[in-house]
């Protein structure tokens, strides 16, 4: 993809690169198992009539329990993703310096999912039950969507401030023996926010 997408750039439109930051928050099922994250995305794509059209590059490593919704408070979760995707920024209307656009996107992803090791203790503190870790690895498909505004500070700088839904098609396992239901679909909104440089 980034084969096809550099040299479209060089060829016919403006070059663009875009470092952006994202605050999450997980909702549906995936709201159960995880709170708040952060995290970031690499653009590299072009500008042009009106649009930007970029490769991407995601990282998320989601590690901080939801402890108000899990019934073991110290249970261990963590979700890391990697993600090789396209996006899409299409303007709607500019007001001065100050661009208006609706974005969707895709990609393929490789997670990998742990559920810790966790032990059932008696009154006396002694282990009388065990569970073994679980870890879970896979490819899913993913998607997002939503709207931003671009602020263009110079002829070649611009600030991005969005608003998306992102979902990625992947399923981690319950153990009802800890009271753990399954997250089907890693799901999330997000706000966010970078810089753009046109080349």
């Amino acid at each position: 993809m980034f084969f096809v997408l550099i040299p479209m750039s060089f060829s016919f439109a403006q070059f663009s690169s875009s470092i952006e930051a994202i605050y999450i928050q997980p909702i549906g099922g995936f709201s159960n198992w995880f709170d708040l994250h952060y995290s970031g995305t690499v653009y590299i794509g072009e500008v042009k009539d009106g649009g930007f059209i970029a490769g991407k590059l995601e990282f998320y490593k989601f590690y901080r329990e939801n402890t108000k919704k899990l019934f073991y408070k110290d249970l261990e979760l963590e979700l890391k993703i990697y993600g090789l995707g396209v996006e899409y920024r299409h303007m709607l209307g500019k007001f001065y310096f100050v661009d208006f656009y609706g974005l969707l996107g895709t990609g393929i992803y490789r997670w990998f999912g742990l559920r810790g090791e966790y032990f059932f203790k008696d009154s006396e503190g002694n282990i009388i039950d065990y569970m073994d870790a679980n870890r879970q690895q896979d490819w899913s498909a993913g998607f997002c969507g939503g709207f931003g505004i671009g602020v263009n500070v110079l002829k070649k700088l611009s600030f991005n401030f969005n608003a998306r839904y992102q979902i990625i098609v992947g399923e981690m396992w319950q153990t009802l023996a800890l009271r753990l239901e399954q997250a089907s679909g890693f799901q999330w909104v997000g706000a966010q926010a970078g810089m753009q440089f046109k080349f």
